[in-house]
């Protein structure tokens, strides 16, 4: 019979995997494609309208749909990477334990800032689909930008739960998976 602690290891283990898949599949490869989209439609502008000279009245705004998304989904992926902006000193110059429960408490932050953006975002992006603002270029409700809030905002949440089960360092601690 296997030990509790293995069937929770592999629990945890799954747990991660299964978080990585989504954060480095779904959240990456729409923040690739939201930032190729806004990177064709700004070229596409230059070339409407210095070389064609007419303006793609749309192309700014949709760019600006696009890079809110990028961002707001990219927040996930550079927290499971431990690749966000960071001030390390601290966590670096401590001994074992003290370090280690810097980690905690910076993991738990995240989950809390996570959920508050979830769920304010959530709220706001609800406020402003019933107030029924439109984009003034295309003419489309504007709440679709303020919807990657939540939506980033929960993912954080995920990669901070996984990234505290699995015991992952924060941000720029090299190659070092955990603290000893």
């Amino acid at each position: 019979m296997a030990s509790p602690k293995l069937g929770l290891t592999r629990l945890i283990d799954s747990f991660d995997r299964g978080t990585g898949l989504v954060i480095d599949r779904f959240c990456l490869g729409a923040a690739v494609a939201a930032v190729a989209a806004a990177l064709f439609v700004v070229a596409a502008q230059v070339v409407f309208r210095y070389g064609l000279n007419d303006s793609l009245i749309w192309a700014e705004e949709f760019a600006r749909f696009a890079l809110i998304w990028a961002a707001f989904l990219g927040v996930p992926v550079a927290y499971r990477r431990g690749e966000h902006v960071g001030v390390t000193l601290l966590v670096e110059n401590l001994p074992g334990f003290p370090a280690r429960a810097l980690i905690f408490l910076t993991h738990i932050l995240a989950i809390g800032f996570g959920a508050i953006l979830a769920w304010e975002g959530w709220f706001l992006t609800l406020r402003v689909f019933a107030r029924g603002e439109i984009a003034n270029a295309m003419q489309v409700p504007i709440a679709w930008a303020y919807l990657a809030v939540p939506v980033g905002g929960a993912f954080l949440g995920l990669a901070a739960v996984a990234a505290l089960l699995h015991g992952r360092n924060v941000a720029g601690s090299g190659d070092r998976d955990q603290v000893d």
